[in-house]
């Protein structure tokens, strides 16, 4: 059995980071850490907490590890990832789906799907949202999605 010492973490790589940290800073109510800047004051990286604990990662997209591979996909082809993020109340979905959508390339408007409330948005700074308002959720507050196999 493997055993990990953390869980998957999300990391965004933008042009334009200080504005990106601020957006989604607003967006989804978060904190910020103290950033870790270049001499031109880039963000090389700088992380986004909620309740304390790291929600998103952000560095400016000239850090990628790699660009040889990446500078060939764009916001014209369908991106590689997204990230889901789900919320309780329809309001805080809204909320942050307005926030989102502004200047972004593409919006699923909020609609109910399978009884959720969803909607799907790549914003400003290329990065490909899904958020849901799950109608069931587990005493713990946690999603249940899909159906489990005994």
């Amino acid at each position: 059995m493997t055993h990990y010492i953390s869980k998957i973490r999300n990391h965004v790589y933008v042009e334009n980071g200080q504005e990106a940290v601020k957006f989604y800073k607003e967006a989804f109510n978060l904190e910020l850490s103290e950033p870790w800047l270049d001499d031109a004051g880039l963000i090389i990286h700088q992380d986004l907490l909620q309740n304390g604990e790291l929600y998103l990662s952000i560095s400016e997209r000239k850090y990628l590890p790699d660009r040889r591979f990446i500078d060939k996909f764009t916001i014209d082809v369908c991106p590689a990832m997204l990230f889901y993020v789900f919320f309780s109340h329809e309001a805080d979905l809204r909320r942050t789906f307005e926030m989102l959508k502004k200047d972004a390339s593409l919006c699923k408007e909020v609609s109910v799907e399978e009884q959720d409330w969803v909607c799907e948005v790549i914003d400003q700074f290329g990065v490909f949202w899904h958020l849901r308002v799950p109608k069931h959720l587990n005493e713990s507050g946690i999603p249940e999605i899909g159906l489990s196999i005994e």
